[in-house]
């Protein structure tokens, strides 16, 4: 009986303690790669000008191969109209988190930080 009651006790600190480094990981991994893509497209839409329909569909598409869900996906930018070369488009990209502890709903919700966001600009290339 000791050996079951120490085990139930033990058990969830083993499995904190196996996962947790991996559940970071993945965390710190999606904010690399929405971070990588958000510069990817700004760079795409300063060619343009602005971030383009077609290029955002792009982009949620691209995201959607890595099995980030495309809905939740949230694109801003600075302007809607073409801007001439020398003026800035930013691009702003943000996606809910998601959980950031292996027992998030046990002990509460972990809802402290909600969403990655990054911006990227870049000057605008595009000659009318």
């Amino acid at each position: 009986m000791r050996q079951a009651i120490t085990l139930l006790l033990v058990f969830p600190f083993m499995v904190f303690f196996m996962f947790q480094p991996f559940m970071s990981e993945v965390v710190h991994m999606r904010g690399v790669l929405l971070e990588q893509t958000a510069h990817k497209y700004a760079k795409l839409a300063a060619r343009e000008g602005y971030l383009s329909p077609e290029l955002a569909n792009l982009l949620r598409k691209e995201l959607g191969q890595y099995h980030f869900r495309e809905s939740d996906i949230t694109l801003s930018e600075s302007t809607s109209v073409k801007q001439t070369r020398g003026i800035t488009v930013t691009v702003t990209l943000e996606y809910p988190m998601g959980s950031l502890f292996v027992f998030s709903g046990w002990f509460g919700s972990d809802s402290s930080v909600s969403e990655y966001r990054f911006d990227a600009s870049e000057m605008s290339e595009y000659l009318p």
